[in-house]
């Protein structure tokens, strides 16, 4: 099961949840790999610049003759704090762009989590109906119509005769 953090977006939530945010709190390959490119798509351009020099620097190290393993290890570790904690870094970014952390759930798929965070939401109020006149609550036919005052549309049906 994965934990799944709900940020709702500065102002408030809109009536239809279209900027909410699920985001899953687990491993990120594609960080793991990409680890800067992953942090362009989610617009954290200091992270990536950071992560993007400090990968150039264990490049460098890997060539340096004796540190060949000291860089690999060095451009390992940038990847994996990047696909551990990436999630993490992306989430306090939001909040402290003005997001709201509404819920954190504990859920198999993003759909359940999704349900379940809607069932816990208020639905929006519907208007009261206006009450029914006396004339169809008594189950008679509208005052002034019917088939005996003649037709006005494809079908004459000539007063119901």
């Amino acid at each position: 099961m994965k934990s799944y953090l709900v940020l709702t977006p500065p102002g408030g939530t809109d009536p239809d949840h279209k900027r909410t945010i699920f985001l899953a709190d687990r491993f990120s390959w594609l960080a793991l790999v990409f680890p800067w490119i992953w942090l362009l798509t989610k617009r954290l351009w200091l992270a990536a610049a950071i992560v993007f020099l400090l990968q150039l620097l264990a490049g460098r190290l890997i060539q340096v003759a004796g540190f060949e393993v000291g860089g690999f290890l060095f451009a390992l570790a940038i990847n994996l704090a990047v696909a551990l904690e990436g999630r993490h870094f992306y989430s306090e970014t939001l909040i402290r762009r003005g997001w709201t952390l509404d819920a954190v759930l504990t859920a198999d798929t993003l759909d359940t989590a999704e349900e379940l965070y809607f069932s816990g939401q208020q639905s929006p109020e519907i208007p009261e109906r206006p009450a029914a006149p006396d004339w169809a609550r008594r189950g008679e036919a509208r005052p002034g119509t019917g088939w005996d005052q003649g037709g006005i549309g494809i079908f004459d049906h000539h007063g119901g005769r």
